[in-house]
């Protein structure tokens, strides 16, 4: 009786065991800035801008999955590469399956950054990293890197309003 179960018993278990496929990056232009920054949801949402080439925003990337994973649906993680797009393929991809990344991650083709840097905040300068918190009308921009305690501070302050 236990051998007709047996296959799918161990299906279950695969299935079970399998990790969620890496996101893959979509490329984003400035109006998508614009939409992004302008609109107020009711869910927080975290948005990050960093590159592949920039180490500090690599070593915090595991701060934000974390934060995805403590929040789950509670709030929305997007990941705003800054890479080249001549580099999605070839790095950008590569990058975000080596490291399993979960959360939603762009790829902003827009090479003004002078344009789409105060639809952001008019407080940044153009480094990265740095993350723009947004909840209802809070607005709320940090030029600096996060370790995972002070991004869960952030939003557990803010889903406590």
């Amino acid at each position: 009786m236990m051998k007709k179960y047996f296959p799918f018993i161990l299906l279950l278990i695969i299935t079970a065991c399998s990790k969620p496929e890496p996101q893959k990056a979509a490329v984003i232009g400035i109006e998508d800035i614009a939409s992004l920054t302008s609109n107020y949801p009711d869910k927080i949402q975290v948005i990050n801008f960093w590159a592949t080439w920039c180490k500090p925003c690599v070593d915090e990337l595991p701060a934000f999955e974390k934060l995805k994973a403590t929040y789950g649906d509670q709030i929305e993680v997007i990941l705003i590469s800054l890479d080249d797009v001549e580099n999605l393929e070839s790095k950008v991809n590569p990058f975000l399956e080596k490291h399993n990344i979960q959360s939603q991650v762009r790829l902003l083709d827009y090479p003004y950054a002078a344009e789409y840097i105060p639809m952001v905040d008019p407080h940044w300068d153009g480094a990265i990293p740095v993350t723009l918190i947004k909840y209802k009308k809070e607005h709320k921009f940090y030029n600096q890197s996060f370790e995972f305690k002070e991004l869960d501070f952030e939003v557990a302050a803010l889903l406590e309003k």
